[in-house]
């Protein structure tokens, strides 16, 4: 009797609670493998989602649609399920909301760009997985943030695919962790991650932060679960309609994005489906989908088309490759790293030996090599001596510091720079930086003055979007818009209009084509 008493306390409190959540009005898309589909083909060798591993796959596949689509109808009174291979974004604009667990289809495929005579690399084009046009609120999920959003030039890119299950440098005020769901977070001290150590903004992290388990389990245990992604963190913010939420355990800084959004878009790094995430998270989750709802008209203005491009955080990542400490936590990384696997790699031995059958990872690390471990020059040659700067400075640590802090304000990257900035000769003979709405006031009076108009041209062709012939037109269009413009790096060291129906639809420019224009 005490039993069925007791019984029918736990269902009546969960019956209390289904009925306490009242549902959303929003019709929510969620687009992932269906169990009735047959699963993907040849995942041994094209690889699978969130780089799962082929036995989880197998095993996990077709779970994770029917526990989404549980979650989602608890919260939300439409929800409805499409596999990535029959979806197309006409089925989005039916519904407020898309969640991509899985990438659709391509409607266009990767296009890499050679010279036809050296052969040498030039330009990618990503794929398109969906149309320039798109412009549903979606939330990505982990990997397919980048894969589907790089075409459209999301700032919510593929930095790494290492985020495990823990987040941390959490903004706990923003409202997906109070409304319009209820919930509490909870937060417990846990060993700051090494990658935030080790990292050149990482000097003053403490040994133990606060952290936020969104998942029950993680890659990091080892039985091939799917990894989530972090976005790059640097220059994220530095446009409108962007948002860091919070950081996550992975082998990145700080600063990485594990939570955020950029417009319409909304970043869930952490890879567990709902029957991974923990109880807060589940309803966290749940709200994200209503914050992003919000956001459905918030167009992208700042558009990230190079997930490569050096912002000016780079420059005191440089600075810090030139101290003795740096050079120190590398080696020290490289020596346990090299006995972690060296242990890993006996124990590998071992199990083959027995006639025990490894999987791809083991056999990978069993027959991998220990890391050379490099001295100073040739770390220094490593970090330092890609840049383009560095014919310039030489591998000299003082001389690197100073040229670094003396060009800061005039340091920009070409739209398509691999992680190198160079400095604008331009602007450092006005002595005003790039970062200032001067920059283009003073370049426009040059042209009023008939002064240096070659330099005032490169200037504004540089950091606008605009093309204008005459000194009046720039002069009316900058007057016009000043009050209402920002400036971004992650965009492509461009003056942008804080509205996404205002700028000219195209890209940055490269010097190869400001140089080739002709205003005379």
């Amino acid at each position: 009797m005490k039993k069925i008493i007791a019984f029918l306390f736990v269902l009546q409190i969960s019956i209390g609670f289904s009925q306490s959540i009242e549902k959303q009005n929003i019709k929510v898309l969620y687009v992932g493998y269906s169990p009735d589909k047959p699963m993907p083909e040849n995942i041994e060798s094209t690889g699978v989602s969130g780089a799962m591993s082929p036995e989880r796959f197998k095993k996990e596949y077709g779970k994770r649609w029917p526990a989404f689509k549980e979650l989602l109808e608890t919260y939300f009174t439409k929800v409805t399920t499409v596999d990535p291979r029959d979806y197309n974004e006409g089925i989005s604009k039916q519904h407020d909301v898309t969640i991509f667990d899985e990438a659709p289809t391509p409607i266009k495929e990767r296009v890499i760009h050679k010279d036809p005579k050296t052969g040498e690399f030039l330009s990618m084009e990503p794929a398109k997985y969906v149309s320039d046009d798109f412009d549903s609120a979606a939330i990505f999920i982990g990997h397919t943030s980048s894969v589907i959003g790089s075409s459209l030039g999301s700032k919510l890119d593929w930095y790494c695919l290492c985020l495990d299950r823990h987040a941390h440098h959490i903004k706990t005020e923003h409202e997906i962790f109070g409304e319009p769901f209820k919930t509490s977070i909870t937060l417990k001290s846990r060993p700051t991650p090494e990658g935030v150590l080790k990292a050149f903004d990482g000097g003053y992290v403490a040994k133990n932060i606060q952290m936020w388990e969104i998942n029950t389990e993680g890659y990091l245990d080892g039985n091939g679960f799917r990894v989530g992604m972090v976005a790059r963190g640097w220059g994220f913010e530095d446009s409108p309609n962007a948002e860091i939420i919070s950081g996550g355990v992975s082998s990145k800084q700080k600063t990485a994005v594990a939570l955020g959004r950029h417009g319409n878009f909304f970043l869930w790094g952490f890879a567990g489906d709902p029957k991974y995430m923990t109880e807060e998270a589940k309803t966290v989750f749940a709200n994200a989908v209503v914050y992003i709802n919000k956001h459905k008209n918030d167009k992208l203005i700042a558009r990230k088309y190079n997930e490569r491009i050096a912002t000016k955080e780079y420059i005191d990542e440089m600075i810090f490759y030139t101290t003795k400490s740096s050079y120190d936590s590398y080696v020290n990384f490289l020596k346990e790293f090299n006995a972690n696997n060296e242990t890993k790699r006996k124990e590998f031995a071992a199990k083959k030996n027995k006639g025990e059958s490894l999987t791809k990872m083991e056999e990978m690390l069993l027959n991998s090599k220990p890391q050379n471990i490099p001295d100073r020059v040739g770390y220094l040659k490593k970090n330092i001596g890609r840049n383009s700067w560095a014919s310039i400075t030489g591998l000299d640590t003082l001389a690197i510091r100073k040229y670094l802090n003396e060009n800061r304000d005039y340091f920009f990257s070409e739209p398509a720079g691999f992680y190198d900035l160079k400095v604008d000769e331009d602007i450092k003979s006005l002595g005003i930086a790039n970062t200032d709405i001067k920059v283009l006031d003073k370049a426009i009076s040059l042209l009023e003055n008939n002064v240096e108009t070659d330099k005032a041209y490169r200037i504004l062709l540089r950091y606008t979007l605009e093309s204008f012939k005459t000194a009046k037109d720039w002069r009316a269009w900058f007057n016009k818009n000043k009050d209402n413009m920002f400036f971004t790096e992650t965009g492509g060291y461009v003056w942008l209009i804080n509205n996404a129906n205002a700028n000219p639809n195209i890209k940055p420019r490269s010097e190869k084509e400001i140089t080739s224009m002709s205003f005379n």
